[in-house]
């Protein structure tokens, strides 16, 4: 990996971590490597720098524990790397768009009329289009157990209880979970064949 790819990579990792911090509060280092997907001991590391280049800002509480909050310059900052990201989004987008229409006629070449979408973030939307396009029923929607609200008309629901209402064909939907979700259904029990995966999700790992 050359020096350019490197830093383009931490500065996706940082991007990642400030646009969590932005949606509210993080209770912990754990939960926030937990939402990111990644390493504990890498999320400290990235937590550190941003703390000392005022970016982020650590509110003690009782027990020990503390919360992290984006400053005003954390929010320049981020808005700084979301015009950095915005020209490789504007390139993935239809890529990624493009593959989700190739799974979706493996689907219906599989005579597949309905389908369950795993993992709701900004990649969701383009999972649902494709299946739109392709006439193909979206039975339900799942995510982590601590995912609340709705998608699109529909509840989303816990992996475990999707497994319990009857498991369907599988379209993971979310890029930076992937690998996390597909992980997590085979424990709960699902067959591998009935998932699909982005290729381009799985690049990227």
């Amino acid at each position: 990996m050359n020096k350019s790819t490197a830093a383009s990579l931490d500065d996706y990792t940082l991007f990642r971590l400030l646009c969590e911090l932005e949606q509210g509060a993080v209770s912990s280092q754990r939960d926030l490597a937990r939402r990111l997907d990644s390493a504990l001991g890498l999320v400290n590391n990235y937590l550190k720098t941003a703390v000392a280049k005022g970016w982020v800002r650590i509110k003690e509480r009782s027990g020990n524990r503390c919360t992290y909050h984006l400053t005003s310059r954390g929010c320049a900052e981020l808005r700084r790397l979301a015009l950095l990201h915005s020209r490789y989004l504007d390139r993935m987008i239809p890529l990624l768009l493009q593959e989700y229409r190739q799974l979706c006629r493996q689907f219906r070449d599989e005579g597949v009329e309905r389908v369950a979408l795993c993992g709701i973030d900004g990649c969701a939307e383009l999972a649902w289009l494709a299946l739109h396009e392709a006439g193909i029923e979206v039975a339900l929607v799942m995510d982590t157990d601590d995912t609340e609200g709705t998608f699109m008309g529909h509840e989303v629901v816990s992996l475990a209880r999707a497994m319990l209402s009857g498991m369907y064909k599988v379209l993971i939907s979310s890029r930076n979970r992937a690998e996390v979700l597909y992980h997590a259904l085979l424990d709960l029990g699902a067959d591998p064949m009935s998932i699909k995966v982005p290729v381009v999700f799985l690049e990227e790992r």
